[in-house]
């Protein structure tokens, strides 16, 4: 599991490396397809972060009542209900799930 120190480490490091790609690449060098890949590269990374942690526990895969949370989510994200009620849906299902 992630600690609070490696987050803030890692977060420093994403906005260092934006900041520096800001000052040292000219933005007109890099093709409209090329800013389409990157500006969906965070994305990426925070949906492998989220699938580990849900998937997975002390190194081996884990199927439990957190990957219907998450699945309750992605069902509501992907019909574009609000966050809050995405928040608390997949809180209720993981919820139910375990009680199960």
């Amino acid at each position: 599991m992630l600690t609070w120190g490696v987050v803030v480490v890692l977060a420093v490091g994403v906005y260092g490396q934006r900041a520096l790609g800001m000052a040292l690449i000219d933005p007109n060098r890099i093709s409209d397809r090329s800013r389409q890949v990157l500006a969906m590269v965070p994305l990426s990374i925070l949906c492998a972060v989220t699938a580990l942690q849900t998937l997975s526990s002390q190194g081996e895969l884990v199927l439990d009542a957190r990957v219907a949370g998450i699945v309750a989510a992605a069902a509501l994200s992907w019909k574009r209900a609000p966050m809050f009620l995405v928040v608390i849906v997949a809180a209720a299902v993981t919820a139910a799930v375990r009680l199960v």
